[in-house]
């Protein structure tokens, strides 16, 4: 049974279940990808352009869901995506059932993105 965390947030309980997963491959915490518009990533990998994204408050009507929130949460994403990136999101559900499984996605698009020819279908 994977252990459920009282960590800050989720991000940093992504990032404990990352690199417990994978310590050699280390994820940066609050990665600005913008520097005009100050925009971060709750982590990222930069030299693959890889990036997550944990989003709290979904089934309480948090920021992540309500409509401005969410239209800004547009906005970062897809000028994220225009820029190369492979955004990751994540709800704290999806983290608590099953992270490993999260960070093995983003893993996934790493490894391709770093080596495609090492990736199998």
């Amino acid at each position: 049974m994977t252990r459920i965390l009282r960590l800050a947030n989720q991000a940093d309980q992504f990032l404990w279940h990352w690199n417990r997963a994978y310590p050699a491959d280390p994820l940066i915490r609050e990665y600005r990808f913008n520097e005009i518009r100050r925009w971060r990533f709750d982590c990222a990998e930069p030299v693959a352009r890889v990036a997550v994204e944990i989003d709290g408050g979904t089934w309480v009507a948090g920021r992540h869901t309500r409509g401005a929130g969410f239209e800004r949460d547009c906005e970062k994403l897809n000028a994220a995506v225009a820029d190369g990136w492979a955004v990751f999101r994540f709800t704290t559900s999806m983290l608590q059932r099953d992270p490993l499984g999260c960070c093995e996605q983003v893993a996934r698009m790493i490894r391709w993105r770093t080596n495609p020819a090492a990736v199998e279908d």
